[in-house]
């Protein structure tokens, strides 16, 4: 039950938005115009939003300057603008919001459209080895959007369809379409119409003639001057009525097997075209191999550098290493050397000093003996005399 109330809600604004969006069709290269107008009058705002959700005008005044977008109206009710030069970038929902008592949103989705170019028509004469041929007829046309509808008028009342591929650009949004037909017997006075329609013609077709005519001329040239057909089949020639005559017997011999499963099934160009796009997949692929191994060995080459210059480093650490623990031995030798330098200087202090000590005792006690010595001499008589000796 939830979840119908959820879709509900869900569905009622989007159709709401679905039903007040206006369609816009437009060429490539011409000029788009975008009109906004409200009723309520009274402390109405007008503004303009790109696909981007970027403000193009709000009221008068534009939000980028020397932007593409231009100012045609501006009212109390209404805001015009256009767009000269329309790309495919431009394409997308423009939305024009109008600010009064409530808020409200219009959108405009703006569908840019790329016509077809003048489509070209190339002949392929298939050779078999019994002696059969047929013609295959291409007719190509560059950069559309949508795809064109491609069909073959022959005579004046047979149209029928060819075998039809849509190859995309980049983009994602414009294609090259190829039709092929493949003609069995043919005359001298055939023609055949390649026919183009396209929604950006608007009822309009391009018409591309192919005339047998010039294609039988050419054979019987070739006919007869044996040796300038094969010269022709090497480098073949391209006449004024955009008719590219290939007549290569090698390819023939190639691609026999091609060509017999080509005329067994008429739906010739959906084959080709999915090996042609095989062929160019395959050359993709060995390119972005060979793009992989060129840097997985460049990758290889840096991290050896890598390698070596950790190496070097290495070896530099390990120098210093070993010198440092050289000083730090010597210096521990040094310090050694010096403290039993200092403990024999101490010894042989200690050893003089208590010489010092010795003679001082003895000195003293020499002193003390001639002092005893002169106090017994004294009584004796006054005028004795003191021994020069002991003076």
């Amino acid at each position: 039950m939830w979840w119908g109330v959820l879709s509900l809600l869900f569905w009622v604004p989007l159709q709401a938005a679905l039903l007040n969006m206006e369609t816009i069709t437009v060429e490539e290269g011409a000029t788009l115009t975008l009109n906004c107008a409200t009723s309520s009058a009274k402390n109405a705002s007008l503004q303009w939003l790109a696909p981007s959700g970027f403000t193009i005008f709000f009221n008068q005044h534009p939000a980028l300057k020397g932007s593409k977008y231009q100012l045609l109206h501006h009212s109390a009710t209404q805001l015009s603008i256009r767009m000269p030069n329309v790309t495919l970038q431009d394409e997308g929902v423009y939305k024009c919001l109008q600010y009064g008592s409530h808020v409200r949103t219009k959108h405009v989705k703006v569908i840019v459209l790329v016509t077809p170019f003048r489509p070209t028509v190339e002949a392929l004469v298939v050779r078999r080895q019994n002696g059969d041929k047929h013609v295959v007829l291409k007719c190509s046309t560059e950069r559309n959007k949508p795809p064109p509808q491609v069909t073959w008028l022959l005579g004046s009342d047979l149209e029928v369809y060819g075998g039809l591929h849509h190859e995309f650009e980049t983009d994602g949004k414009t294609c090259n379409t190829t039709s092929m037909l493949v003609i069995h017997t043919y005359s001298k006075n055939s023609m055949v119409h390649c026919i183009i329609r396209h929604k950006g013609l608007e009822g309009r077709k391009l018409v591309a003639p192919f005339q047998f005519e010039d294609l039988v001329a050419d054979q019987e040239t070739a006919s007869d001057a044996p040796e300038q057909s094969s010269l022709s089949s090497q480098a073949p020639q391209e006449p004024t009525s955009l008719v590219s005559m290939m007549e290569n017997s090698s390819i023939q011999e190639t691609d026999e097997k091609e060509k017999k499963h080509a005329t067994q099934d008429p739906d010739l160009t959906t084959e080709a075209s999915a090996r042609y796009t095989g062929l160019e997949r395959r050359k993709s692929g060995i390119l972005l191999l060979t793009l992989v191994s060129f840097l997985i060995f460049i990758l290889f080459i840096i991290v050896q550098l890598f390698i070596m210059k950790l190496r070097k480093a290495h070896v530099i650490w390990k120098k210093e290493s070993e010198i440092s623990e050289q000083t730090l031995e010597s210096y521990r030798s040094r310090s050694n050397n010096e403290e039993t330098s200092s403990s024999q200087e101490n010894s042989s202090q200690s050893k003089s000093r208590h010489c010092m000590n010795y003679i001082t005792r003895l000195y003293s006690g020499t002193k003390t003996k001639r002092k005893e010595k002169a106090q017994h001499w004294k009584p004796e008589g006054k005028h004795s005399r003191v021994p020069e000796s002991i003076v």
